[in-house]
């Protein structure tokens, strides 16, 4: 995950967004875990960012 949320924070970077690695990588792994869980449920997840 943590990879995950540095490539994310370099791609944001890119077009001039900036948010902190260990924010992003908390964003990554709550996600993840909100994912999981839905699964464990037989639920979907819909993500759509703006």
């Amino acid at each position: 995950m943590r990879d995950l949320a540095a490539s994310w924070v370099q791609l944001l970077a890119e077009e001039g967004e900036i948010i902190d690695t260990e924010i992003a990588d908390a964003i990554v792994s709550g996600l993840a875990a909100l994912v999981s869980s839905a699964r464990r449920q037989r639920q979907g997840v819909y993500c759509w960012v703006a």
